[in-house]
């Protein structure tokens, strides 16, 4: 009974854990949701695994180098009816009975340099009902004959497949297209970090535009109560109190509408962590600001931005290193052009020996009665005459490289420009901001003449509830350039290539520099 107790208490504690977890809002902080998404994003888990499908393929191509070893062993039993006339009916019978038991061992490799070579055993022993042997010695019944060989053989291509440079090119191609994978994966690694970074941006705007409402309600309820006190005091017609009550419930509108807004952007931000809809809900506050233009250093010249891409586009570089690759295909596929003449170069060693015993296996091998030496060499020669095969690849290859130098070609060409965009964007943002803040400096400072006018009869209702509607309006213009600037830099980042270092394979365990999202290209 006590351990059964023991056991519930612990399931009920495992249980307290489980909800405590749960109920612990995330961490809502820049680095924190960076790092996050290299670590949980359904997105990024993908790009690992498309890299390690990768990896295979360069271990497919290292495997033409591997060593092949084959191994044969039969053994049977045969029986052959002697003809009629045959001299060995008087011996044996009617028919002789014969035991066979062989063995074949290969080894081969073909190394890098373009040889193939190979090794092997072959043994053979052979025993029949016949007490003779080919020599008429009566040896009695089944007394084996043993035959044993080792061979070897090189070959070296001289035509087609010769020198190192041709016979590693498709583990050169395998190792292009990792490299190649390597970086688009940091690309698209990129772009879910991006839409992490702008997913956070808008949470805290939204966040910021449902305290702007909240404050713009609670006026209203100041306004009503200040009224309320002027009515009692016969200086403020009663009709006034309508009129601030109907706003009054269109700003409770407002506020539950903009209570919708943050509700749908930390939904879209869960999205791009790789959450669940109810992990999404559990996200708490934004902690990170948006970026302070007071503390901007000096902005880099466009030109540097875009020499700057260039080197860091991910995506550049993926195309790049599939160029290379299609170059070295190309090598192999005019290496192709040419006759396969391949030299050949092989001996053999053996000898037999008769009787029964392991024994005669090494006596086969070191008798000098029966033993056979062999060597020799020889050439190939292999060329189909129209060669149309090869002059399609050849062909194919080179219209490959010309349609992957366009992309290249085209795709700086985008660069560029989305670079000259985003650089624009993040300029106009800046000098959004600076007048949306003074907008804003200005509004306050009117409403605050205006409350006190009110309050002293010197103006009307009409004219409070116009500004106090545009201080609101100010307030929401302010939050929304600055999320604007913010996601203006981060898109700056990833069109020049720097908001993710794809080159770093232990970013993923790194503490992330808060500077990354607050300062141009080159200014961390």
């Amino acid at each position: 009974m006590r351990l059964k107790y023991v056991y519930l208490l612990g399931i009920a504690c495992l249980e307290a854990v489980m909800l405590d977890a749960q109920s612990t809002p995330l961490r809502v902080d820049l680095p924190s949701l960076y790092q996050h998404t290299l670590n949980n994003s359904p997105a990024v888990q993908r790009q690992e695994i498309q890299n390690q499908i990768a990896e295979t393929a360069r271990q497919t191509a290292r495997s033409q180098f591997d060593y092949v070893l084959f191994a044969d062993l039969n053994a049977s039993r045969s029986g052959y009816n002697l003809l009629t006339p045959d001299p060995r009916r008087s011996v044996v019978g009617s028919d002789i009975q014969t035991n066979d038991l062989s063995l074949t061992t290969r080894l081969q490799r073909t190394f890098r340099s373009g040889i193939r070579a190979s090794v092997g055993m072959d043994y053979q022993r052979i025993a029949d009902s016949y007490p003779f042997t080919v020599f008429n010695e009566e040896v009695g019944p089944f007394f084996a004959d043993n035959a044993v060989s080792t061979a070897f053989s090189i070959s070296q291509p001289l035509l087609r497949g010769q020198g190192r440079h041709i016979v590693t090119a498709n583990e050169k191609i395998a190792e292009k297209g990792w490299e190649s994978q390597q970086d688009n994966a940091a690309f698209i690694i990129s772009g879910q970090l991006l839409h992490t970074v702008s997913g956070y941006w808008q949470y805290r705007s939204a966040s910021e535009s449902l305290a702007a409402y909240q404050q713009n309600e609670a006026r209203i309820r100041a306004l009503l109560e200040i009224t309320e006190q002027l009515v009692a005091a016969d200086k403020k017609p009663s009709g006034d109190l309508i009129q601030i009550r109907a706003d009054l419930k269109d700003k409770e509108r407002q506020t539950i509408l903009a209570q919708q807004m943050v509700f749908a952007a930390r939904l879209d931000l869960g999205r791009s962590l790789g959450l669940s809809a109810t992990a999404s809900e559990s996200l708490g506050q934004p902690e990170s600001p948006f970026p302070n233009l007071d503390e901007q250093t000096q902005i880099p010249p466009l030109e540097a931005l875009l020499e700057k891409a260039r080197q860091q586009r991910a995506d550049l570089k993926a195309l790049r290193i599939l160029l290379e690759q299609q170059q070295t295909q190309m090598q192999l596929a005019k290496n192709n052009l040419k006759p396969q003449l391949d030299l050949h170069l092989f001996g053999r060693y053996g000898g037999s020996a008769m009787g029964n015993g392991v024994d005669r296996f090494f006596r086969a091998l070191t008798n000098n009665e029966g033993r056979q030496i062999q060597f020799g060499a020889g050439l190939s020669y292999q060329f189909p005459l129209n060669n149309n095969l090869a002059q399609a690849n050849l062909l194919q290859t080179s219209l490959q490289i010309s349609d992957q130098q366009t992309l290249l070609r085209d795709q700086i060409r985008h660069i560029e420009l989305n670079v000259s965009i985003a650089y624009n964007n993040y300029l106009n943002s800046i000098q959004v901001v600076n007048k949306a803040r003074q907008s804003l400096e200005n509004y306050e400072t009117v409403f605050a003449n205006e409350q006190y006018k009110f309050q002293n009869g010197l103006t009307t209702l009409l004219n409070l509830i116009l500004l106090q509607e545009r201080l609101t309006f100010a307030e929401l213009d302010h939050i929304l350039a600055r999320q604007q600037n913010a996601v203006a830099l981060a898109q700056l980042r990833f069109e020049t290539g720097t908001l993710y270092d794809g080159q770093n394979p232990g970013i993923t365990d790194q503490v992330i520099d808060a500077s990354l999202f607050y300062s141009l290209p080159g200014n961390r």
